[in-house]
């Protein structure tokens, strides 16, 4: 009989994933309203670390100039933005490379003075 080797993402939960790949990333935040925006950020570097690597610079472009309008934000800013997405895009190549699920949603939860991370997920075909 052939012994089946798991992979390590296996029988993860995607946010502790998401967790993981932003190690220390989200903990910038000092209000939950922060923690989530920082969660939003590792989110989409998440999704496009799932794209094809042709497709993922234009994706990277358009996160920049949507965060600028949306934040008012200064070139600096975005720049820092930039390099943030591209280190924890390429934390989550590191990770998980195979593992290539969109994220829809995400958002944290205090249950009883706990920090509960909770992301919605889509599989691609």
């Amino acid at each position: 009989m052939k012994k089946r080797i798991r992979k390590s993402s296996e029988n993860q939960k995607i946010s502790a994933m998401v967790l993981k790949v932003a190690e220390g990333y989200v903990d910038l935040g000092e209000t939950t309203e922060e923690k989530e925006n920082y969660l939003r950020s590792a989110c989409s570097a998440w999704n496009i670390a799932c794209l094809p690597p042709l497709k993922r610079e234009s994706a990277i472009s358009q996160y920049q100039e949507q965060c600028r309008k949306i934040n008012n934000s200064d070139p600096a800013t975005v720049k820092d933005l930039e390099e943030d997405l591209r280190l924890l895009i390429k934390q989550k190549d590191r990770l998980y490379p195979d593992v290539n699920v969109q994220i829809v949603n995400s958002m944290i939860d205090n249950i009883e003075g706990r920090d509960h991370v909770i992301v919605v997920t889509a599989r691609i075909t």
